[in-house]
């Protein structure tokens, strides 16, 4: 099946070499390196595809120490190699080439790893079945359309700035505010990749109540991440811009801002999409996906005509809101007979409340210090996790009070069951003679 799906991309690419050529209009003195360095993407590509099923198979079995391992070191021995290949004098197609093969190693260094950890692994063809295949083309051309939508919802921000405005645009866009936000995006994307898998057992087994408090907790998890690297960015984002690429940079807030938003509370919600896979419930994300890119297309370009960047980031971040707030936690929501008002509240609405104490006291240092030195960000950055550490060990040592309970989340509940059993412990008796004496005070 996904030998099928690369020689589809293969072919694609090199049929369509020509008409991407002409429609940035690459100048002469770069085509003949463009075309080369687009033929080898979309090659890698399709290579991609088959060699995805033993990340998969790593996954499965559990080993996401090796998955992690091995990208981590493939992402070292990428910018190694690009400031060696940079230093070297290498032009745009030893760059590139560099940064897509890069890629394609690391999944080929799983495909070993994965048939040693499933055992009795084969590819032999005997074992290919007309049944399998079926059902391969059933879910799996589902899967790959979600995949292609979200690819094209990613990549469809370069492409509509360069058709509209400049190169430099391009550059100002994407290599400042997101990438920022790849750490804090991709980390809490990566969270709920064993949400797959957990959501498949428990609903083989009809256990509605659990898949809904795990949605809940993982939702909440994401949030309780986000909101204070939100805080940190929305207060201190234009001098974290202006110390790390120069103050004439500093413009770019409003876009971090909402895109912060908007990118940010979509990664909170791949636990959802995560479940839809697992569940089997995924058809109509198709739809959504593609209707995200079109509306980012379509409504992007008319507003990056109008506004520029600002009402650009503008519509995109009203997409994703859109969609990952209301849209596709809806589509759960009903499968799971969870109330979609529940859902928002245990799990978006509370962990953001928890970080309004980190937001004020940011906003508060921010008038009595002056950022502008590395240290000082992280004097600052210091100073609001201490400040959210606090508050949620405040809201769980004083649950027994109603206003606490009401903004304590369970993901909370579930960690201080984690940490302070055995219930003898010295810290549990700490707290329970703490919470005796503040009862008899009132």
């Amino acid at each position: 099946y996904y030998l099928g799906a690369c020689m589809l991309v293969i072919l694609a690419t090199q049929f369509s070499v020509d008409a991407v050529s002409r429609f940035f209009s690459i100048d002469s003195t770069v085509l003949s390196a463009f075309k080369s360095l687009f033929l080898l993407a979309g090659l890698v590509q399709g290579l991609i595809l088959p060699l995805m099923v033993f990340a998969s198979s790593l996954e499965a079995a559990g080993r996401f120490d090796q998955v992690y391992l091995t990208n981590v070191a493939c992402l070292a021995l990428r910018v190694i190699a690009i400031i060696y290949v940079l230093r070297a004098g290498g032009g745009l197609f030893a760059v590139g080439a560099t940064t897509i093969l890069s890629q394609l190693l690391a999944y080929t260094i799983q495909v070993p790893l994965a048939i040693r950890a499933q055992r009795g692994l084969t590819l032999h063809p005997k074992w290919i079945r007309k049944t399998v295949l079926w059902d391969m083309l059933r879910y799996g051309s589902i899967s790959v359309g979600v995949g292609i939508a979200e690819k094209m919802k990613a990549y469809i921000y370069p492409i509509v700035i360069a058709r509209f405005l400049t190169p430099v645009a391009v550059t100002f866009f994407a290599a400042l505010p997101m990438k920022i936000l790849a750490f804090p995006s991709e980390g809490i994307g990566s969270m709920t990749e064993i949400i797959n898998p957990l959501s498949s057992q428990l609903d083989a087994r009809n256990d509605f109540a659990k898949l809904r408090d795990l949605i809940q907790m993982s939702v909440q998890s994401a949030f309780l991440i986000l909101a204070p690297l939100a805080a940190f960015l929305f207060v201190f984002g234009r001098e974290l811009l202006a110390l790390w690429v120069g103050p004439q940079y500093s413009s770019a807030y409003p876009l971090l801002v909402l895109l912060t938003l908007g990118i940010g509370t979509a990664a909170t919600q791949c636990c959802v999409q995560s479940m839809l896979f697992g569940i089997e419930k995924h058809k109509q994300l198709v739809w959504y996906r593609l209707g995200e890119g079109l509306s980012i297309t379509v409504l992007g370009s008319a507003a990056l005509r109008i506004a520029g960047l600002e009402g650009f980031a503008l519509v995109i971040a009203v997409t994703l809101l859109v969609t990952s707030l209301v849209l596709v936690p809806r589509h759960l929501c009903r499968i799971l007979n969870l109330p979609l008002r529940r859902y928002l509240l245990q799990g978006c609405v509370k962990p953001c409340v928890l970080a309004f104490p980190m937001a004020a006291a940011l906003i508060a240092l921010r008038y009595f210090l002056m950022v502008n030195a590395w240290p000082a960000v992280l004097f600052a950055a210091l100073v609001g996790g201490l400040v959210y550490a606090l508050t949620l060990l405040f809201v769980s040592l004083f649950d027994s009070y109603r206003p606490f309970r009401l903004l304590k989340p369970d993901v909370l509940q579930v960690l201080e069951q984690k940490i302070w059993s055995p219930p003898d412990s010295k810290f549990r008796s700490m707290v329970n003679a703490l919470r005796s004496e503040v009862s008899q005070t009132d």
